[in-house]
């Protein structure tokens, strides 16, 4: 349900429910939380000029009402707004007969619900800007306020009787004093954004015009400013007599901030008002957080479908594993098959008696003679025959040379003799060598007789191990 909005105007309460008004002598009963709009009873109001310090406000305020005769006993002071004003400051005030202020705080703070308490003059305030004003039609009593850039402006004037033409002079003075403050500023905001705030007008009869209408054009026009109406709404009380009123406008001006209750009042009122946008919210949260829970849960499932998955794919790959395995056997002529590959091996990469032969042949073109050429093992291989081997033995050993590399295991003994008829004398011997390591081979001298000297006989035998190493070399002239 909406909030109740309760203005006192002099010493009538008007309740407004929505479309429906409720007048009452005293301060009404409130079923729900209200926003209470009070003048206290028409309390002095206006804006001073003071010097010294800001804190010392009350006490000058209080001083200067009782020697002008504004006041008679004890009062409540609340201050609106504070300016500084060169070497003082402006203050805008209500003064509050003490008994009467007390009634109404207590009367607000024991309603049932939420009420807040909002001064009149401080609603007028907070609805401003500089450069904006506002008059305020309440009963017989006309208020105008303005906030200019340097200055604040107050003036209120109260009818003598609810009579069009008694009011009608009312606004007119009012308008013209108000006219006169402006034109006597320093401000330089011109022109001011005026708005007329009417409290409640009865809706006139045949047809003419309504009353708060006529009062704005009359101080528009004795003030020479332009001035708009703020929003209002048509009301109807117990008797069925219809009205207009800004109490809509002016309940949305009211807020905590400008209320007179204590602070935790404020505070369970400001969090009743934004519990629905709480709730909402919550609402919202709790949404967003399931749309997030699904959507977590659906990928949860789909990355356990695709783990299952996995898991299958992996077992029918480890069956297949485990049936390969029963065939990975290997077969029985597997031996004989390796020995063959191993002694083809060793033929391919050992020495080529027909390739060596005719290479041996042509390094010893035109300078030396060769006698004998043979396939030798090397030293490791023949220290393991001695003349005490039986042929079993002896066998045994060849079998295991024969299991080496050819290259490791054996090698080629050239012997030969220098022709003295042929190539260049002292040179044969170097040059058959060299065309030999051409060749690729690897030549180590032996002795022709055996002895072991390095060296060739002084007949001019010579004995060679040699070994292939590398690739024949292109010739010289190729």
């Amino acid at each position: 349900m909406s909030q109740l909005c309760v203005i006192q105007q002099q010493d009538e309460w008007l309740v407004f429910d929505g479309q429906h008004l409720t007048r009452s002598a005293v301060r009404p009963k409130l079923q729900r939380a209200a926003v209470v709009i009070s003048d206290f009873g028409n309390a002095v109001s206006n804006v001073v000029s003071l010097e010294g310090s800001p804190a010392h406000a009350v006490a000058l305020i209080e001083k200067r009402l009782r020697s002008d005769g504004l006041i008679d006993s004890e009062s409540k002071i609340l201050i609106h707004k504070t300016r500084t004003m060169g070497g003082g400051y402006q203050t805008l005030f209500t003064a509050i007969a003490l008994d009467l202020w007390q009634q109404t705080y207590a009367w607000a703070e024991g309603q049932p619900d939420h009420c807040l308490l909002v001064p009149s003059t401080s609603l007028a305030w907070a609805a401003l800007k500089p450069g904006q004003g506002l008059v305020m039609q309440s009963g017989r009593s006309i208020t105008v306020l303005a906030m200019l850039r340097h200055d604040m402006l107050y003036r209120t004037s109260l009818a003598f009787s609810d009579d069009p033409t008694d009011l009608a002079m009312t606004v007119g003075a009012l308008a013209e004093q108000f006219a006169e403050d402006v034109a006597g500023g320093q401000d330089t905001l011109e022109p001011l954004v005026m708005r007329w705030c009417p409290v409640l007008v009865r809706k006139p009869e045949d047809d003419a015009p309504w009353a708060d209408d006529t009062l704005r054009e009359i101080f528009a026009a004795r003030s020479g400013l332009k001035i708009n109406t703020v929003p209002v709404r048509r009301v109807v009380d117990e008797a069925g007599h219809e009205y207009r009123s800004g109490f809509g406008w002016m309940q949305s001006v009211a807020s905590p901030a400008i209320a007179v209750n204590p602070v935790a009042s404020r505070v369970a009122y400001l969090a009743e008002r934004v519990l629905p946008l709480a709730s909402a919210a919550s609402l919202v949260f709790a949404l967003v957080l399931g749309a997030l829970a699904t959507r977590w849960a659906m990928s949860a499932s789909e990355a356990d479908s695709r783990a299952d998955q996995l898991h299958a794919d992996i077992a029918q790959m480890q069956a297949r594993i485990d049936a390969l395995a029963d065939q990975a056997g290997v077969d029985s002529d597997f031996p004989a098959t390796l020995t063959f590959v191993e002694r083809a091996a060793r033929l391919q990469s050992g020495a080529d008696p027909a390739t060596s032969l005719a290479l041996v042949r042509a390094a010893s073109r035109d300078e030396v003679r060769i006698l004998r050429v043979r396939l030798e093992p090397t030293a490791d291989v023949a220290t393991g025959f001695n003349a005490g081997m039986d042929s079993a033995a002896m066998n045994q050993m060849r079998g295991g040379a024969a299991a080496a590399p050819a290259s490791q295991g054996y090698t080629l003994r050239v012997d030969g003799v220098v022709d003295p008829q042929r190539g260049t004398p002292g040179m044969q011997v170097p040059t058959f060598v060299d065309r030999l390591r051409r060749a690729g081979f690897d030549p180590q001298p032996l002795d022709p007789q055996g002895e072991g000297a390095n060296g060739r006989a002084s007949s001019g035998f010579f004995s060679y191990l040699i070994r292939r190493e590398h690739a024949p070399l292109p010739e010289a002239g190729a």
